[in-house]
């Protein structure tokens, strides 16, 4: 660097250094405005990802229950027998709940129906559920009556223990038994295990196919 241009940038950067003096507060805001800026625009950009995520997951779930629609509208010997042991539970408790909904009582229409479709609408309103102790939280005496000899039916002996377990606590008719905090958490972190969902629908599936007259189309 020449003496001239060193000299010149001397000049400069004392009239930088004297303008930052005037004007540190407007710089300071300056600052401060970008760093907010940014955050504003990755809390933005954070919103939007979790809006698409739920925009998505909210229209897979709209088109998975049109196709349990279509196989499961009207199901037959066929159709059960032949039924993948994963969707098979879910796909009846469909076919139930689009009929149910038709009736000006779904109560008492659920109530006509036989006990095997019970169980079907019950443990798949249960493997649904968030938590087993959300299940009897959040539903009737309607379904929270039927959840352990559902599962008995589906030869699941241990989860319907484990069911009865927060039933007899969440009976309101039931006197001698109270809300234990423990018991709740050791039931739904029973039924919270990895596979225990699978597991619940593959032993309904099966009943589901052995009794496959009790299921078919009337």
């Amino acid at each position: 660097m020449s003496r001239h241009k060193g000299a010149r940038y001397c000049v400069e950067m004392a009239g930088f250094l004297d303008y930052c003096r005037d004007y540190w507060q407007y710089l300071i805001a300056l600052a401060v405005a970008l760093v907010a800026a940014f955050f504003i625009i990755k809390k933005a950009r954070k919103a939007y990802r979790a809006y698409y995520k739920r925009y998505r997951d909210e229209e897979a779930r709209i088109k998975r229950l049109k196709e349990l629609k279509e196989r499961y509208g009207e199901p037959t010997a066929e159709v059960i027998e032949n039924a993948d042991e994963n969707e098979l539970l879910e796909g009846l408790a469909l076919s139930y709940q689009l009929k149910l909904q038709k009736k000006e009582n779904m109560e008492a229409e659920f109530a006509l129906y036989s006990p095997e479709k019970q169980f079907v609408y019950t443990l798949d309103v249960f493997c649904s559920s968030e938590s087993a102790s959300g299940f009897f939280r959040e539903n009737g005496r309607e379904l929270t009556e039927l959840i352990v000899p559902a599962l008995e039916y589906a030869g699941l002996p241990a989860e319907a223990e484990q069911a009865e377990r927060l039933r007899i606590m969440f009976d309101e008719r039931d006197e001698t038994t109270s809300i234990n905090s423990e018991v709740i958490a050791a039931v739904d972190s029973f039924f919270g295990a990895e596979g225990m969902t699978e597991r619940i629908k593959k032993a309904a599936a099966a009943k589901i196919k052995y009794d496959v007259n009790k299921f078919k189309v009337d």
